[in-house]
């Protein structure tokens, strides 16, 4: 009882107009009306990724253009110009250190990644050749 009172003492110090009672307040979820409770398929259904609607999404998908493939040889190209131009920027050169030595790390992965590819194509002629 001593917490409805102090309950009961704070809604009275909001002067509110039609002021409800401590019981009343404690009580409320009981007086509320709720729904029927939504049965568990309907739930799965609301958060179950839709086949129907990834077929749409694979569709669309298929619609948009593909970017364009690059070349081991192209992109090691590209990250020459980047480096060329980190370099020519002298005046933030000191703050462009990191971005370069990022950029060599990538050129250097590119140019691993273009050895083994030419690698694995001569290995497959040097098979075909000998069949």
């Amino acid at each position: 009882m001593k917490e409805l009172d102090e309950i009961q003492e704070l809604i009275d110090k909001l002067n509110i107009e039609n002021s409800f009672t401590a019981k009343e307040y404690v009580q409320y979820d009981d007086s509320e009306i709720t729904t029927d409770m939504i049965p568990n398929e309907e739930i799965l259904k609301a958060v179950l990724p839709n086949k129907n609607s990834q077929e749409k999404e694979e569709e669309n998908m298929e619609d948009m253009d593909p970017l364009p493939p690059i070349t081991h040889n192209e992109a090691i190209v590209f990250y020459d110009k980047v480096i060329l131009y980190l370099e020519q920027q002298e005046s933030d050169f000191d703050s462009k250190k990191e971005e370069l030595k990022f950029v060599k790390k990538l050129k250097k992965e590119a140019l691993k990644q273009q050895f083994i590819s030419a690698r694995q194509t001569n290995l497959n002629n040097f098979i075909i050749n000998v069949i």
